[in-house]
């Protein structure tokens, strides 16, 4: 991963803005991408002067929308159908995937905005999203929110470190990893809770 990370570091230098939202674009679709290196680095560019301020966040934040929102379709492209083929590997019967999907259609648009903030989450909830055909005008608002949020962080993080803005965000990118499962199991956890009253109101009718 460092040789990846130094060339599009390098490639964020050369090309800027258009290599910014290239790469962020990229990353959302679940491309093995440091997003938040990307955009920290983009912010201590700004920092020196390489690169404006406002046009960063505005590429930034325009990369990442455009890539959860192809996520969103290649997701829905594929459907649910999709998750049912491969749904033996993922330890998954019939039963599991229609209340997966009626839990998200009911809870998941939730975490479309607190999900960017978290490495692999944010790739879960795109994809599912658009799996569960999560109405898109919603979708399109809250993943906006989203990525106009989570740039601002990092690119303000990346301008105001300096040259420190390496170690520091390599120090909370390990947290939001953890945290990220952290979260996958809290949803799960959530889930399973739901499945299992309604299970019980079930029993009972």
């Amino acid at each position: 991963m460092y040789g990846l990370e130094q060339y599009l570091l390098s490639m964020i230098y050369h090309y800027r803005y258009w290599g910014l939202f290239t790469v962020l674009s990229f990353g959302m679709i679940g491309v093995p991408v440091p997003d938040e290196f990307i955009m920290a680095f983009s912010g201590f560019q700004t920092s020196i002067g390489h690169m404006n301020f406002v046009k960063t966040l505005f590429f930034a934040s325009l990369g990442s929308f455009v890539g959860m929102n192809l996520s969103y379709w290649i997701g829905r492209s594929l459907g649910i159908p999709f998750l049912h083929r491969i749904a033996p590997f993922l330890h998954m019967n019939e039963n599991k995937i229609r209340r997966a999907e009626g839990w998200f259609q009911r809870f998941g648009d939730r975490l479309i905005v607190i999900g960017y903030f978290f490495p692999g989450f944010r790739h879960f909830v795109a994809y599912f999203s658009g799996m569960s055909e999560l109405n898109y005008a919603r979708y399109t608002i809250l993943s906006g929110i989203g990525a106009l949020l989570w740039s601002t962080t990092f690119i303000t993080l990346g301008n105001l470190l300096g040259t420190h803005w390496q170690g520091i965000i390599a120090l909370l990118h390990r947290y939001l990893s953890r945290g990220g499962i952290i979260l996958a199991l809290f949803v799960g956890i959530i889930y399973l809770y739901t499945s299992n009253r309604n299970k019980a109101k079930t029993h009972e009718e």
